[in-house]
């Protein structure tokens, strides 16, 4: 990667109000890249973390998922979700309280960022199967992660920043202000929260270039760049996005093929429907820095 971004000390201020990522949740993510892991393995695991298997349990038993019977044990939980709800359930356990809250400094109430980043994570993992197989584990994180760097953001500006902040994002758009405001990108600082919490430096690569796609040599930013296009237009815009849109978009966004591209935007409506049910699975909110104080 071209970014000498986590050697620079100064990003450390962003990730003060930030939660750790769960250690147990970082030695899971390296597990699931091992195709042999057995899901009782990852279940120990787990479980070894009384407060994030709590919360693992909240979501698996969320209206979300569906199950065919509430579940009180961790192994059981995720052998009823299979492995293809593991990782949406184990990575949106962790950040999700994260994701939820509102930013002031960007305008979004509560939610609306979290069902954004819901959107884009399934968008990523749809287009990946297309794009790329060899991505498909970390896409769903890649999408679900894109914009944590706001977060970080916001729990930093408050009073006069805060309201500079909003004044240049209304005239030029947020990655102006954050420029001007803040001296990195929402991508620079979420890249630097995916290093200290140890996720793959694939998905670090993804975040950081998700708006600047062709600057980085893997695949991954590219399908992450095109499930942000798709996200905004189909839930801010409310309109069918065409394959211009693409075409407009950073050099290097996935051009996904038509008939894919139908089949996202007939099934995401019904994933951030649902994705309010699994926002009520994570229960608490973070609210802390800025906020805290100002409450």
């Amino acid at each position: 990667m071209e970014s000498n971004i986590r050697d620079d000390k100064n990003l450390e201020k962003f990730a003060v109000n930030i939660p750790p990522f769960p250690r147990a949740a970082q030695q899971v993510m390296g597990m699931l890249r091992d195709p042999r892991v057995q899901i009782p393995k990852v279940a120990e695991i787990v479980a070894l973390d009384q407060g994030f298997a709590t919360k693992v349990l909240r979501m698996a038993n969320s209206a979300y998922f569906g199950l065919p019977r509430k579940v009180s044990n961790v192994t059981e939980a995720l052998v009823l979700l299979g492995w293809a709800n593991v990782r949406i359930v184990l990575i949106s356990a962790s950040v999700g309280p994260i994701l939820c809250r509102g930013l002031r400094s960007y305008k979004m109430e509560e939610g609306v960022l979290w069902e954004h980043s819901v959107g884009s994570a399934f968008a990523t993992q749809m287009l990946s199967k297309d794009l790329a197989p060899a991505i498909y584990n970390m896409a769903f994180t890649s999408g679900l992660l894109h914009d944590v760097g706001k977060v970080a953001i916001d729990m930093q500006l408050r009073g006069e920043l805060r309201a500079q902040f909003a004044d240049i994002a209304s005239a030029s758009g947020p990655e102006a202000a954050e420029k001007e405001v803040v001296g990195y990108t929402h991508s620079e600082i979420g890249e630097y929260l995916c290093t200290r919490w140890n996720l793959p430096e694939e998905i670090a690569d993804a975040i950081r270039y998700h708006h600047e796609p062709s600057r980085s040599e893997g695949e991954l930013p590219g399908a992450v760049a095109a499930a942000d296009v798709l996200s905004n237009i189909l839930f801010k815009e409310g309109r069918e996005v065409t394959v211009g849109d693409f075409e407009r978009a950073p050099e290097g966004t996935f051009v996904p093929k038509a008939d894919m591209l139908a089949r996202v935007m007939e099934e995401l409506p019904t994933v951030i429907a649902s994705s309010r049910e699994l926002l009520g699975g994570t229960s608490e909110v973070v609210s802390v820095g800025a906020d805290a104080e100002e409450k």
